[in-house]
Order: C-alpha cells, then sequence, then structure tokens
C-alpha cells in the first residue's frame, strides 16, 4: 500500500512537471525500478490479520454464530477458522415457520463443522414447539459430547404444554459449570449429579420438593440459584451446604389455577446456609413467609402481591403489613438491606395505623424507589426501624413503581406536603455517613420537592454525616444551566450540623 507525500506548495512534488512515473527526457531513464513501484510490491498485513488465531477466536467468543460464520469471507485464513469457536450462540427472533426452519438448519450445519473437542459455552434461543423436541434432543446430545461447560437454553414457548424436558443424558455432567434454562422442565429419572456446577438459573418451570432436593443434593459446589416465575412448589426448602445466594424472582399463577379468595396460600423459603436472598417480582396472592435464615448478610425486598383483585381491602391489607412485618422481623440480623416501592407503601400502611415494625440492625441500605408521597412515609419508619444505618442508598432500579397497593387502599384525604411532614417528625439518621442518589430523575419537578425536603432534613439531623452523593448535570442536554445552578444554590443552601459533610455531583 503507497503512501502519498504532501510538500510545500514550491516543493518538486508540486511541479505541474513532476511524476513519479513522468521522465522529462527518455534518454535520462534507467534500468532501475522508480521507488515508487518498489513500494507497491511491499505487501503490509493489516493489523486484525497480524491477530494470533486464539486472539481471533477469543474475539468470536463475544458475537453470534450469524456473525462469527460471516468471518469466511474476509480472506482464506478466515474461511474455516469460525469452526474452531470454542463458544457456540445461537440466537433467532422470528416466530414463523420459515425462520425457525432455516435456524435450525443453520444450527446443525454449524454443530456439523465444530472442530473443538471440548467448548466453553452452548447457547440457544428461539421459538420452540414441543414438535421440534427431537432437533433440541440433538443438540443436546452434542452438548454432552462436546463437554460444554455453560449451557443456555431460551426456549419460547406459548404455554406450558410445550415446555421441553431436559433429556436424561444430560443430568449426570461433571463438566457443567453454569446453566441457564427457560421452558425447560427437570425430570430426572435416577437423580442429578452435577459435580462442578456453580451457577444455576431456571426460569419458567413446573417445579416440585423432589426436583429442589435433587438439586442440592446432586450439586455439591452450586454457589448461586435462581428461580424465576416458576410454579408447582409452596416450600422452597434449599438445604445445600454450597449454596450463598438465592433469588426468587417471582410466582408464575397458571391460568387454570383455582384459588380461594378467603385462603391466601403460603410461599415458603426455608434457606439456612445462604447469605444473601432476594426476593422481586410478581407473586400474585402468594403470602411470602422466610424460615432458617439466620446465616443471611444481604437481603432484597423488591417484590409484590396483586391487591387490585381483593374482595375485601381492609383484611387483604393486612395480610400484606402482617406479612412484611415477619419478614422483617427475621432480618433483623442482616446487614445490608434492599426494599422496593411496594414495600415502601405497605410500610407507609402501618404508618398511617401508628403501628411499628421490627428494630433491625442493618448499616446498609437500599431503596429501590423514586421516593414519592405514597412512600416518603415508608422511609421515614424504615429509618426509624434501622437507626444503624450508616449508607443510605436510593436508587430508581426497581420496576415495580406505586402498584397496586395506591389505588385501593384508603389513603388519608389531606394533600401530602413533604416539607410539613419532615417538620412534623424527627428524621432517624443520627449515625448516617454517606447518602448516595442515583438518577438525574431525581431534579425533575415531579420528585424534586421531596427529594430536596429529605436532603435538607438529612443535613440538618446527620450529626456524623460525611458525604452526600448526588447525580452530575453533565450530558443532561434536557436540564438547562439556570436551572442547574438554581438545583445546586438550593441544595448548598442547606443547613448542615455536621462540619465535615459535602455535597458531591458524581456522574
Amino acid at each position: 500500500m503507497s503512501e502519498s507525500s504532501h510538500g510545500d506548495d514550491d516543493s518538486p512534488q508540486n511541479s505541474p512537471h513532476y511524476s513519479p512515473f513522468y521522465c522529462s527526457n527518455p534518454s535520462d531513464q534507467s534500468d532501475e525500478e522508480p521507488l515508487i513501484w518498489k513500494i507497491r510490491k511491499i505487501e503490509r498485513p493489516d493489523r486484525l490479520s497480524a491477530l494470533t488465531d486464539p486472539l481471533v477466536l477469543h474475539i468470536l467468543s463475544y458475537l453470534r454464530m450469524k456473525e462469527v460464520r460471516r468471518t469466511a469471507v474476509l480472506s482464506k485464513r478466515w474461511r474455516l477458522l469460525w469452526t474452531s469457536a470454542h463458544n457456540l450462540v445461537f440466537r433467532c427472533t422470528g416466530k414463523s415457520h420459515y425462520y425457525v426452519t432455516a435456524f435450525i438448519t443453520s444450527v446443525d450445519d454449524t454443530l456439523l463443522l465444530s472442530k473443538p473437542s471440548k467448548l466453553n459455552k452452548f447457547s440457544v434461543e428461539f421459538h420452540y414447539d414441543k414438535k421440534l423436541v427431537k432437533c433440541v434432543n440433538k443438540w443436546m446430545i452434542f452438548v454432552h459430547n462436546k463437554y460444554v461447560e455453560e449451557l443456555e437454553l431460551y426456549l419460547m414457548t406459548r404455554g406450558s404444554d410445550n415446555f421441553y424436558n431436559l433429556p436424561q443424558i444430560l443430568y449426570s455432567n461433571a463438566c457443567f459449570r453454569e446453566m441457564s434454562l427457560c421452558n425447560c422442565n427437570l425430570v430426572p429419572k435416577e437423580g442429578i449429579n452435577w459435580p462442578s456446577l456453580k451457577v444455576l438459573v431456571i426460569r419458567y418451570a413446573e417445579l416440585n420438593s423432589h426436583i429442589i432436593d435433587a438439586i442440592c443434593s446432586g450439586c455439591p459446589s452450586l454457589e448461586s440459584l435462581k428461580f424465576s416465575m416458576c410454579y408447582g412448589v409452596n416450600l422452597f426448602k434449599i438445604n445445600s451446604e454450597s449454596v450463598k445466594k438465592l433469588v426468587i424472582s417471582g410466582y408464575w399463577q397458571q391460568v387454570h389455577d383455582k384459588l380461594d379468595d378467603d385462603d391466601d396460600t403460603e410461599l415458603i423459603i426455608d434457606a439456612r446456609n445462604v447469605t444473601s436472598l432476594k426476593i422481586e417480582g410478581c407473586f400474585h396472592k402468594k403470602i411470602v413467609v422466610l424460615q432458617n435464615v439466620s446465616a443471611l448478610v444481604h437481603a432484597k425486598l423488591d417484590f409484590f402481591r396483586k391487591t387490585d383483585d381483593y374482595e375485601s381491602d381492609q383484611s387483604d391489607f393486612q395480610i400484606d403489613e402482617d406479612m412484611l412485618r415477619d419478614l422483617l422481623e427475621l432480618l433483623r440480623d442482616v446487614e445490608k438491606l434492599s426494599i422496593g416501592s411496594w414495600c415502601l407503601q405497605v410500610l407507609n400502611m402501618i404508618e398511617t395505623k401508628n403501628s411499628s415494625c421490627p428494630r433491625m440492625r442493618c448499616k446498609d441500605l437500599t431503596l429501590n424507589s423514586r421516593l414519592t408521597d405514597k412512600e416518603l412515609p415508608g422511609l421515614a419508619i424504615l429509618l426509624q426501624s434501622c437507626p444503624l444505618v450508616e449508607v443510605l442508598n436510593i436508587s430508581e432500579e426497581s420496576p415495580f413503581e406505586e402498584y397496586s397497593v395506591g389505588w385501593s387502599f384508603s389513603w388519608p384525604t389531606y394533600e401530602f406536603s413533604a416539607k410539613k411532614y419532615w417538620i412534623s417528625r424527627p428524621c432517624w439518621v443520627l449515625n448516617l455517613k454517606t447518602l448516595r442518589i442515583d438518577g438525574s430523575w431525581i431534579y425533575e419537578s415531579l420528585y424534586f420537592e421531596f427529594i430536596s425536603t429529605f436532603l435538607q432534613a438529612v443535613l440538618k439531623n446527620g450529626l456524623v454525616l460525611q458525604k452526600v452523593i448526588l447525580p452530575s448535570f453533565i450530558d443532561r442536554t434536557w436540564i438547562s444551566p439556570g436551572h442547574h445552578t438554581r438545583v445546586a444554590e438550593t441544595l448548598l443552601s442547606f443547613p448542615r450540623s455536621s462540619k465535615d459533610a459535602v455535597i458531591l455531583f458524581s456522574g
């Protein structure tokens, strides 16, 4: 590849008679080739071609197989390089018979050409129908024969009747380290033997106590376990010695389920060795109950029960109050606690009845909420119950904002005033050292009144407060410079009880 030179205007190269291919006098030509011709003969490989095969394959591991196979057109060297990929990731979003058929053919062809004797990852996502069970079974034989370490099966279906049953050949496998199954049922005939498995995620599956016991007893190295929108079981008894992280994300209520509105069923979570527990998502009318959770260090309650279809508001809301109070009682010794929007609203109901919450010892508290008028009283009663809190985080990450509690419950008829509310009661932040709020939403007029009055109370009552960390205005084009200045001046004008307290604007 040649490189052209650009000199001054009076340089020979810019002369109208100058050209590397032109000689003013034919007699001046020599047998020696012009320099530009020699340069053109030197082949300069591009940077991509200079990479070693292992490095290229590592880069390809981050791509889906559709993109990986396309690299075959780059050069002769790349024509079959993709067949040595150790990560096979297949995705198909099309629902039609044409798309699914073409996708299956593509997967089959790729597996036929796959060279490695051992694979790191096999992942497939497509719209599955039980008529395709033989195709998926064939892929699972491939997974078994290639000693796959990470398996992901995301089979999109139209109901539990189309769920895929994991074949028996997979229930004894010493290579699996991570596994994620969606719309797949576990039906082991002779138990489960996954001695190397560390992470297991099961989404949309029918469970029973035998399956959960088989998982706990057959996975001695299992550290993280997640059940998302599963059904068929009312007891998650995790008696594994190794599982430290447990996530229960929602409960899938089947259409044909007939639940007696006057007899809400309990969903019991028994996790004696778990140190991190997350309960999130929709549980319909299930009453969440904890047992044997004394080992917990971190707990997250970001779930909700459907109350919009309740017949008796008062009795059903009493169930919510009792349930949440019992949960907090069993979580009184956790060091880190996260609370979602719906739970804050239930605490609000406790507040309006002049009831109390159990006293807790947590020092790190996170609120997944934007703290509207229906949630601020819940925050107050929570801070009152957690007087040892040193770090308070407020994040908007919860997808369950102002759910059905606000529609059914008979809220106080007076107009809520955030400023008057914090003046009328003490702010329980005597041990608070750090307050962090994520998200530029706090600067919107809808939320700023609530947040600013709370910040004012924190600065006034925080005797050992060190830092208040707020989101930066940088790259927030919708915030005018004038608004930026007014907000900053307002916050910086609040009096502070702690001489060490600073307000930081961080990105």
